[in-house]
């Protein structure tokens, strides 16, 4: 992979071609944004943009530099992680003994630090020592979703670099790239910014049979019977991991009653489930557009009491009671 292939933070990627072109690389960056938007990714193509043989300012990805970089056993390239939940301060002290070694394989060490807003406050000042005297051609690379928690005095001594959440379209445009159909991609990258989430939720059987049962149940409620509430009762009962997904599922629902909204205003073009069409035309014609905003209130309401500690099947139970009496 180029610098050219990193189309979801085109800026991030030409300042740090040209800064690596031009011979002006800072000796610390704070890469800070959401996750899933490639810091990690870019931090590891920056990484062996430097020690590539075969191109200048870029990287191969082929090249034996670049492979050993991608398995993590560069000599001169190294990593740091959370020790359970917290960066420790023995890790920072071990990074400044073997930063303090001379280069195995050439002039550049690198380090890449995850979560760094995760260091306890002994690593952050023993961190915040070696950024303001650090050994010649070492070049730190400090990653974070959440830059106000780092040290003011650590974020002066680095050059910071936002980078941009993924938009739907890009994540949808990645993710059927890789063979994913329109229809689920779509879907998925509707329901996170994280591209690594986005795939393997849109390649997950699991994810395909909640999105049937929302489906289902939607033509449920509208029959004015008890079946939508057996759906509920059986979707409990036949899936130990429900619990954990009702965030998933109660998303997906909501895209779906939009989408129906969407079919009633003739916004074809915005629809999610895109490769329901059909289906969404036949509940448009059963809905209002009352009972769809309506809907779609009901179940951001019934989130919040899920969130609240509220027992999830009676909540599910009383959103589809609540639905059905519009």
């Amino acid at each position: 992979m180029t610098w050219t292939l990193f189309s979801q933070q085109p800026r991030v990627s030409e300042l740090l071609f040209n800064s690596l072109r031009n011979q002006r690389l800072a000796h610390a960056y704070l890469f800070t944004g959401p996750r899933g938007a490639g810091k990690k990714q870019i931090a590891l193509h920056l990484a062996k943009a430097l020690f590539c043989k075969e191109r200048v300012a870029d990287a191969c990805g082929l090249c034996l530099s670049c492979r050993r970089i991608e398995a993590g056993n560069h000599p001169d390239v190294h990593f740091i992680t959370p020790e359970g939940t917290a960066i420790k301060i023995d890790q920072i002290r071990a990074l400044q003994k073997e930063m303090a070694m001379r280069a195995v394989e050439s002039f550049h060490k690198v380090y890449i630090i995850e979560h760094i807003d995760k260091m306890t406050t002994q690593a952050a000042n023993s961190l915040l020592k070696f950024l303001e005297e650090p050994p010649a051609g070492v070049v730190a690379l400090l990653l974070t979703e959440n830059s106000h928690a780092i040290l003011p005095t650590i974020l002066s001594r680095c050059q910071i670099i936002t980078f941009s959440p993924l938009s739907s379209e890009q994540l949808a445009k990645e993710l059927q790239t890789s063979g994913i159909p329109a229809g689920m991609a779509r879907v998925a990258s509707h329901i996170t910014t994280n591209l690594e989430e986005a795939r393997i939720i849109s390649q997950s059987d699991w994810f395909a049979q909640l999105r049937n049962v929302v489906i289902q149940l939607m033509k449920e409620c509208k029959q004015r019977n008890s079946a939508a509430l057996f759906t509920i009762q059986e979707l409990f009962q036949k899936n130990d991991r429900l619990k954990e997904d009702l965030p998933l599922f109660l998303d997906l629902l909501i895209l779906w009653l939009r989408d129906i909204l969407y079919v009633q205003v003739g916004r074809h073009a915005q629809l999610i489930n895109s490769d329901q069409q059909d289906v969404l035309q036949g509940q448009a014609l059963v809905w209002t557009k009352a009972e769809l905003l309506h809907g779609i209130d009901l179940v951001m309401e019934t989130k919040n009491r899920i969130e609240r500690n509220a027992n999830a099947q009676l909540a599910l139970e009383r959103l589809v009671l609540q639905i059905q009496e519009g």
